[in-house]
């Protein structure tokens, strides 16, 4: 995401309080989501076929590549062309695409190795490099260099770790399909806001 100054965090800011309370999360998403695409994401430059790849599938929604640093051989990418950072920010129609292009790559991808690993990784720790959604799919072989492993730890109560999990489940309510952003009223809002300011 570009920097932005502190008198335009203000303004994003005072921008998003005008709207009732139920909104202003969403009218936060249309203008990071704005934000993140004005930053260069190597994925959306991918997309935008700004950045040369070897794709090996691509639709409206959604373009694979081969990872030009793979793991193994045939390590593939597999992204949404919109900008998103999550897996829970796909469309339900999305999701369902998604599932049907992974089902398709890992069948490929086995039948040129021993296996495939599927991988998704959201947020700083768990190694995600880029805030744009990806999936790393990796031929897997015998004794090959890829290690995904952990320590595994005792854990006390599951049925209190099951209860936190299932009350952090996202309210399910039909998704609003996304409308473009518009510059020019989030411009205008901004401004006026600015007029307003002591």
């Amino acid at each position: 995401m570009p920097k932005l100054t502190k008198e335009e965090l203000k303004e994003i800011e005072e921008y998003i309080k005008s709207f009732p309370e139920e909104e202003r999360e969403e009218k936060l998403k249309e203008i990071t989501s704005k934000l993140s695409q004005e930053s260069q994401c190597p994925f959306c430059l991918m997309s935008e076929g700004k950045i040369n790849t070897t794709k090996i599938y691509e639709d409206e929604n959604f373009l694979a590549v081969l990872e030009i640093n793979p793991a193994n051989t045939g390590h593939t990418l597999l992204f949404p062309k919109r900008h998103i950072k999550y897996l829970s920010e796909l469309t339900e129609q999305e999701t369902v695409a998604l599932i049907k292009i992974i089902k398709k790559l890992n069948y490929s991808l086995s039948k040129l190795s021993n296996g495939v690993s599927t991988i998704i990784n959201e947020g700083e720790y768990p190694g995600q490099k880029f805030y744009h959604l990806t999936l790393n799919l990796i031929p897997r072989s015998k004794k090959d260099d890829v290690i995904i492993s952990w320590k595994g730890k005792e854990v006390k109560d599951l049925e209190k770790t099951k209860e936190k999990i299932i009350e952090n489940f996202p309210e399910e309510r039909p998704r609003i399909e996304e409308q473009p952003v518009d510059e020019e009223r989030i411009r205008r809002e901004l401004k006026k806001f600015k007029k307003r300011l002591p």
